[in-house]
């Protein structure tokens, strides 16, 4: 397929039906399908959406995809990257993962972090294509990746 160009911008109030409905169409089967349900929660998503950055992904005029972020100590953490099924294999997650790491240079801090399952190859695939490493802090089966970000002057 196609790679995809997007325009990204902050989430507004109308966008959060969609990203709960975008949010359950993708993250609910990952779960599933990695078998762990029980790590998908409607209310999370609206509990992100509260307390997170979101930023949307839209071409054509819809959404392709909406990455989370937010500050913790001197890192920007990765909290959610969803793509629309419609638009999967089009780049639209590599360009959210590059706002989001925008975003932190930004905001100066010093790294991106994410939290992945262990067995999520794809997900692996897509951090360490944008240069995440494995860091220190395994959960269970979660893996905590990071990336340094450059220091900019004002």
């Amino acid at each position: 397929m196609d790679r995809l160009k997007c325009s990204l911008r902050a989430v507004t109030d109308d966008d959060r039906s969609m990203i709960a409905l975008l949010a359950d169409e993708t993250l609910r089967p990952l779960a599933a399908g990695a078998g762990h349900p029980e790590r998908y929660h409607p209310e999370d998503v609206v509990d992100l959406l509260d307390h997170a950055d979101v930023y949307v992904a839209e071409a054509g005029g819809e959404m392709a995809g909406f990455v989370a972020v937010e500050a913790e100590g001197d890192a920007l953490a990765v909290r959610c990257v969803c793509v629309n099924p419609g638009f999967e294999a089009r780049g639209v997650a590599n360009q959210l993962l590059d706002w989001a790491e925008g975003v932190g240079i930004d905001r100066g801090m010093t790294r991106l972090t994410a939290y992945i399952p262990v067995a999520d190859h794809p997900s692996r695939h897509l951090y360490q294509g944008h240069e995440f490493c494995t860091a220190d802090g395994q959960s269970g089966d979660m893996l905590l990746l990071e990336k340094r970000l450059p220091h900019v002057e004002d």
